[in-house]
C-alpha cells in the first residue's frame, strides 16, 4: 500500500469555522490520534537527522530515544512544526477557504491536539466608477530661472574659496560648530554639529538660525534662542524653544568659475557652447520633471482609488504588515551599525508605540493591495510567461554577478521575488490603462 493510500485511510482533521467581523474567520482544528502518530514519526525523523543519539546513526534513532534526548516539551514543539502546517492546510482545503493571511494560531489542548487559527479571507471590494477615473496631465515647462539655478549649483560645486576677515554677509560660505539646549540647559538630541558648512542665507538650517550669523567673524561665539516650527520633521523639536551656542570656525568668500566653454567642457566632457549647454540642461530638467509628473499622477490615481473604494480591511493583515515594517526598520537600524534593542528602548523612553505609529500606513498599504487585486481581476490585467521571462532577464542584468545565481533560483521557484516582479508588471499595465 502506498503512502498516499495509507494517508487516505487515516481519520481526517475535524474542522469548525466561525465568521468574525471585517472578513476574518476563526478556524478550529482538532487532530485525531492516528494523524498525530504520523506527525510524531515525521518529527522524529526530522530531529534524528539533526542531532546525535548515542548508539544510532543519524536519521535512525527511534522516537523514544529522541524524546529522552531533547525532552518531552522540546519534542512537542518539533511535532507542532510538522502538525500545524499540514493539518491547517488540510482544514483550509476541506472547507475550500480563500485565505489571504498567515494563520494566527492559539493552542487549545495538546491531547488531542486542538487549536484555533484566526485568518483573513478575501474581503468584498468595490470601486465606484473605476472605468471612468481620470487623472489630468499637467503641461511640463522648464523656465530660464530653473536653468540658472542648476548652473549656479554647478558653479558653486566647483568654486574655490578665499578666507575673509570681515563680518559675515548673506551669500558667504561658513563652517560653524553648534549645540542646542533646552530651557534647563540640557543638551538636545539632533541639535549638534561640528564644522557644519553652509552658504548663509540659503535656508539650509531652521528658520532664523542663519540670520543670527550675520555680522559675526571667524572665531566668534554667540548664544541665541530659536523657536522650531510646529511641523518640523524631527517630532521632539516641534514648537520647542531651543537655545543654541554657536562658534564660527571658518568664513570664506566663494569664487565661482566663469560660465564659458572651458567650464562647459569640464561638465559635459566635450566641447559645447554655453547655449548648447543650457539646452542640454533644459532637456535633462524636462525629463526629470516628466518622471516626477508621472509619479505624481500615479500617486494621485492611487489616492483616488482609495477614496472611491469600499472594503473592510482584515485586522490580521494590518498586523502582518506592521511586522514587515518593523523588520525593515530593524534591517535599516542594524545596517547603520546600531543595536535594534537599544533603538527600541530609546523609543520606549520617549513613550512612543512603534506598532501604533505604523498601523495607519500599514492599513493604507493593505487597502491599496486589495483594491489593485480587485482591479486586476475586473480589468482582466495579467502577465504572460514571455513578459515575465523578459522582465526576469532584465532584473538579472541589473543584479551584481555574485547575487545572480540566488536571484535566478528565486525566479525559477516563483517565490516572493517572482511574485513582486509580476505584481509590478501588472501595476505598470494598470497605470498605462489609466494614465496612458
Amino acid at each position: 500500500m502506498s503512502t498516499q493510500q495509507i494517508y487516505a485511510t487515516l481519520r481526517r482533521v475535524q474542522v469548525e469555522v466561525k465568521n468574525l467581523p471585517k472578513s476574518e474567520m476563526l478556524i478550529t482544528v482538532e487532530v485525531p490520534h492516528e494523524l498525530m502518530e504520523k506527525y510524531e514519526q515525521q518529527a522524529a525523523a526530522r530531529v534524528s537527522e539533526k542531532i546525535d543519539v548515542p548508539g544510532f546513526r543519524r536519521g535512525q534513532a527511534p522516537k523514544a530515544f529522541i524524546i529522552a534526548q531533547i525532552g518531552a516539551e522540546g519534542f512537542f514543539q518539533e511535532v507542532l512544526n510538522v502538525a500545524l502546517p499540514q493539518s491547517y492546510f488540510e482544514a483550509v482545503k476541506m472547507k475550500n477557504l480563500a485565505v489571504i493571511s498567515r494563520p494566527d494560531v492559539k493552542i487549545l489542548s495538546k491531547t488531542p491536539l486542538k487549536y484555533e487559527a484566526r485568518v483573513a479571507l478575501m474581503p468584498e471590494v468595490t470601486v465606484k466608477g473605476f472605468d471612468n477615473i481620470k487623472i489630468p496631465e499637467t503641461p511640463i515647462a522648464v523656465t530660464d530661472k530653473e536653468i540658472d539655478e542648476v548652473v549656479e549649483e554647478m558653479r558653486k560645486y566647483r568654486a574655490t574659496y578665499k578666507p575673509l576677515d570681515r563680518e559675515i554677509r548673506t551669500g558667504d560660505r561658513v563652517e560653524i560648530d553648534f549645540q542646542g539646549y533646552d530651557e534647563a540647559g540640557a543638551a538636545l538630541d539632533k541639535t549638534k554639529s561640528a564644522n557644519h558648512p553652509l552658504f548663509v542665507g540659503e535656508g539650509s538650517l531652521v528658520a532664523g538660525f542663519e540670520d543670527q550669523l550675520l555680522g559675526m567673524k571667524t572665531g566668534e561665539k554667540k548664544k541665541f534662542p530659536i523657536k522650531f516650527p510646529k511641523d518640523f520633521h524631527h517630532e521632539p523639536l516641534r514648537a520647542k524653544m531651543v537655545h543654541f551656542e554657536t562658534e564660527v570656525k571658518r568664513h570664506e568668500e566663494a569664487i565661482l568659475p566663469e560660465l564659458n566653454e572651458d567650464f562647459v567642457g569640464q561638465i559635459m566632457g566635450e566641447k559645447k557652447s554655453v547655449p548648447e549647454f543650457r539646452e542640454a540642461l533644459k532637456s535633462d530638467l524636462h525629463r526629470r520633471k516628466a518622471v516626477e509628473a508621472r509619479r505624481g499622477r500615479e500617486n494621485a490615481l492611487l489616492e483616488k482609488l482609495l477614496k472611491e473604494a469600499k472594503l473592510e480591511v482584515p485586522p490580521i493583515l494590518v498586523e502582518e504588515e506592521v511586522d514587515y515594517m518593523i523588520l525593515d526598520l530593524q534591517r535599516e537600524v542594524e545596517g547603520r551599525g546600531l543595536k535594534f534593542e537599544t533603538y527600541v528602548e530609546k523609543l520606549k523612553k520617549e513613550k512612543r508605540d512603534l506598532r501604533k505609529e505604523y498601523e495607519p500606513e500599514a492599513e493604507k498599504r493593505i487597502r491599496i493591495r486589495l483594491i489593485l487585486n480587485y482591479l486586476f481581476r475586473e480589468l482582466k490585467i495579467d502577465v504572460t510567461d514571455e513578459e515575465m521571462q523578459k522582465a526576469g532577464q532584465a532584473l538579472l542584468v541589473r543584479t551584481p554577478e555574485a547575487d545572480q545565481p540566488k536571484l535566478k533560483e528565486q525566479l525559477e521557484k516563483k517565490g516572493d521575488v517572482y511574485l513582486r516582479l509580476r505584481n509590478n508588471l501588472m501595476l505598470e499595465k494598470l497605470f498605462v490603462k489609466y494614465l496612458g
